[in-house]
C-alpha cells in the first residue's frame, strides 16, 4: 500500500521508498505566485481572478488527494497500514485543510464580498462554508490524533472507529469540495472575462 507524501520531500533529498500517490499536485504553482503578486490586502480589491482560480483548483484537487489517501487507509486497516505511512498521512491532515481554509478565509471570499454583489444567495452561502470550515477542522485534528494514536499502538484504538471517523471525515470533506467546484469556482471563473 502506498499513501501520499509531500512532493516537497523528494525535493529537499528524501529519497522515496517506492511508488507513492501525491497530495500536492502540481499546477498550480505559477498562478499561486502570480496570485500573491497581485494580492491586495485581504479586502480582494486587486486580486487576478485567474490567477485566484487556479490557487482554489490547487487547494481543491490537494484536498481531493487527501480524501483519496485516507479512502486507501480507510480500506487497508488494520494489518496492511505501514505506521511510517499512516504517521506521513497523520501529520498532513491538518496542514493541508487549515492552508485551504486559510486561503478562502483571507483571500477567496473578500474577493467574493467584493466583486460578486449580484450573486443573493452568496453572504449566506460564505457564511455557511466558513462553518464548515471550523468543523472541518476540528474534525482533521480528532483524525490526526487517531492516526498517531493507532501508529503507536494499534491494540489500544478501535480499529472500527477508526474506519469510520476516516470515512466521515472524508466524505464530509467531499462534499465540501463539491459545493466549491460546482458553485464556486463558476463565479470565479465568469470574472475571469467580465
Amino acid at each position: 500500500m502506498s499513501l501520499p507524501r509531500d512532493r516537497g520531500d523528494e525535493h529537499n533529498g528524501a529519497r522515496s521508498r517506492g511508488p507513492v500517490m501525491t497530495v500536492v499536485s502540481g499546477g498550480a504553482g505559477n498562478g499561486r505566485a502570480e496570485h500573491r503578486r497581485n494580492a491586495a490586502n485581504g479586502d480582494g480589491a486587486a486580486v487576478n481572478p485567474t490567477a485566484l482560480a487556479g490557487t482554489l483548483k490547487h487547494h481543491l484537487n490537494v484536498q481531493s488527494n487527501l480524501c483519496a489517501a485516507l479512502e486507501q487507509l480507510a480500506d487497508a486497516l488494520p494489518a496492511e497500514v505501514r505506521n511510517d505511512d499512516c504517521l506521513a498521512l497523520a501529520r498532513s491532515i491538518y496542514p493541508i485543510v487549515h492552508r485551504s481554509h486559510t486561503f478562502e478565509e483571507r483571500e477567496l471570499f473578500p474577493y467574493l464580498k467584493a466583486h460578486c454583489p449580484a450573486e443573493p444567495e452568496l453572504p449566506d452561502t460564505l457564511d455557511r462554508l466558513h462553518g464548515e470550515h471550523w468543523e472541518d477542522e476540528a474534525f482533521a485534528e480528532e483524525v490526526q490524533h487517531e492516526l498517531m494514536a493507532f501508529a503507536a499502538d494499534r491494540d489500544a484504538v478501535d480499529v472500527e472507529k477508526l474506519g469510520y471517523m476516516l470515512r466521515g471525515f472524508f466524505t464530509g470533506v467531499r462534499r465540501h469540495l463539491a459545493f466549491e467546484r460546482e458553485y464556486i469556482l463558476p463565479i470565479i471563473e465568469g470574472r475571469e472575462n467580465p
